[in-house]
């Protein structure tokens, strides 16, 4: 394919707009979690297996999607992936009987782990041709769609729409994005770098990963967690319950987008200091605060902090020594998305037999373990 600046112009935007959509997926999940949890009758210890039923699903996908992507390319891997996790939308938040709500969910899981894979690998490639740093925006876009799928979950639900039809129409409004998208969505050629695989962490790698994981910890707990954290202490009813969400993805999306100038004026540890400062002042906020308003901005101060940490952890895997790029990302991400999957099934357990406030309260230390540890950053520039 010739790769000249219009066709990557038009490359960098279809990518961007999957980010968009998947985000958005995700926020009108998050908003739908409570529904969900009445509509079938459960309490939280079978809500937790539910959320580890999905993390079961991405744990499946994660191995096969390194092989898929390099036979078919990523483009292919993201479209299939893509219409896949739109067509779960619909069912996932849709269904009402216990065995196919856990049948649903680990589709669910395998589609969204896929488009994951396959998006930010397809990034990656466009983010490498192009020859400027990409990725920060990719990820902005991604933050922006959970704030516009919150928001929609919110007026779904305030709707009456909470039953599954919501989730339908934005099931059909990410197929047709896709659609749209796919033309211009790049097709690079299958690379097999030396040194490209991945390996286990250790080292380096292996107490970037940690961090990593302790801040998707908090980002997967939010998906999951958030209105039922609002409903519990403010008395939220669950259509604003859903603004806990949108609050910290807002938040994120705006810094993320600004990420670049940010790590630039102040430098990176410092970003990355103030940024776990905040993720632990954000999250004990939410925790403590019985008042909507405060309790939303605390979500929102938690996503200011969290914007830019994963960006900075994955930017200092890629000059571990000793490790090629890839294989230095490759092993943070891993440990990192392990956080991701596994902290709202974890934190389920423990609120199942506590309270999700104390779920999250414990889960507030991790933004003072990353600021404690900012060094590590300075260590591999």
């Amino acid at each position: 394919m010739n790769q000249n600046p219009s066709s990557l112009s038009a490359a960098r935007w279809s990518i961007s707009t999957v980010f968009l959509l998947n985000g958005a997926g995700i926020g009108l999940w998050a908003a739908h979690v409570p529904v969900v949890q009445a509509r079938a009758g459960i309490d939280t210890a079978t809500l937790s297996m539910v959320l580890l039923t999905i993390a079961a699903g991405a744990l499946l996908a994660m191995p096969l999607m390194g092989g898929f992507t390099a036979r078919w390319g990523t483009r292919r891997m993201t479209l299939l992936s893509g219409f896949a996790f739109a067509a779960l939308l619909a069912v996932i938040m849709g269904v009402s009987d216990l065995r196919l709500l856990f049948l649903a969910a680990f589709a669910f899981g395998i589609s969204n782990w896929a488009l994951d894979v396959a998006m930010n690998a397809n990034a990656s490639e466009v983010e490498t041709a192009r020859g400027i740093p990409t990725m920060s925006s990719f990820h902005g876009f991604f933050s922006l769609g959970g704030l516009v799928g919150a928001a929609l979950g919110g007026v779904f639900i305030s709707q009456g729409w909470g039953d599954g039809q919501g989730a339908f129409v934005m099931g059909i409004v990410t197929a047709v994005g896709l659609a749209l998208a796919a033309p211009r969505v790049m097709a690079f050629a299958p690379t097999h770098e030396a040194g490209s695989h991945f390996q286990l962490p250790r080292g380096a790698a292996l107490s970037l990963g940690l961090l990593a994981l302790l801040c998707f910890a908090v980002e997967g707990a939010l998906v999951d967690w958030s209105a039922l954290l609002m409903q519990e202490r403010t008395g939220a009813v669950p259509a604003q319950a859903a603004l806990a969400y949108s609050a910290f993805s807002i938040a994120m999306a705006a810094c993320r987008f600004a990420g670049d100038r940010m790590i630039l004026r102040f430098g990176a540890m410092r970003v990355m200091v103030l940024g776990g400062l905040a993720m632990f002042a954000g999250l004990a906020t939410a925790v403590l605060s019985t008042h909507f308003l405060l309790s939303a901005a605390g979500f929102a101060l938690i996503g200011i902090g969290a914007a830019n940490v994963v960006p900075l952890l994955f930017g200092a895997a890629s000059r571990i020594p000793g490790m090629s790029a890839g294989a230095g990302v490759a092993a943070v991400a891993t440990l990192g998305y392990g956080g991701l999957l596994l902290a709202p099934p974890v934190l389920g357990y423990i609120a199942s037999h506590a309270s999700v406030m104390v779920a999250l309260g414990m889960l507030s230390l991790s933004g003072l373990v990353i600021a404690m540890s900012a060094g590590i950053i300075k260590r591999q520039a």
